[in-house]
């Protein structure tokens, strides 16, 4: 992941979001609903595949690679989500 210029890893744990997994590592991600429709949490996935949960997110955003933290899930390893690009 990165926000403001620095990246870094996070284990994701089963069916834990993104933004949750940030926050329980300590991290001040950018959020504020946690429910996909402020558009706070809004990231570019740069790399790997994700899971997105029904979000305010219109197809065409979804089609350019962006997705909210907080209604996304790893689809297997390697995932990166760029705050700096959302």
């Amino acid at each position: 992941m990165i926000d403001r210029g620095v990246g870094t890893t996070l284990s994701v744990r089963g069916s834990e979001s993104v933004l949750d997994a940030a926050l329980r590592a300590g991290l001040d991600v950018p959020y504020s609903c946690r429910e996909g429709i402020c558009g706070t949490c809004r990231a570019k996935v740069t790399c790997g595949d994700v899971h997105h949960d029904p979000s305010d997110l219109e197809p065409a955003e979804m089609a350019e690679g962006f997705a909210h933290a907080c209604r996304t899930r790893p689809a297997g390893h390697g995932v990166m989500l760029d705050f700096d690009h959302g």
